[in-house]
């Protein structure tokens, strides 16, 4: 099954640093097959959410579960951390 999922970065330190974010194999931003705040469908389950940015670290990961009904992530992008919440 799959999960309909936005994503938005909503701020932080390295917000506009920020070029794209990937859960699974599904990207957003540069490179994507969607802007950041459109829904694209992610498989059921854990996966890892990667954030893509110009400064270092390049990248930032966690791992977040897709449960089946529509989800909108917002996510704060700080030098080093990400913060991942549902809307």
């Amino acid at each position: 099954m799959v999960t309909s999922v936005i994503v938005n970065i909503v701020g932080g330190t390295d917000a506009q640093n920020t070029t794209a974010v990937t859960i699974g194999n599904v990207r957003w931003g540069l490179n994507g097959t969607a802007n950041f705040g459109t829904a694209q469908n992610v498989a059921d389950g854990n996966s890892l959410l990667t954030v893509y940015k110009t400064t270092q670290p390049a990248q930032i990961a966690i791992t977040v579960e897709a449960r089946g009904y529509p989800t909108t992530l917002n996510i704060t992008v700080n030098a080093d951390t990400i913060s991942v919440q549902t809307a």
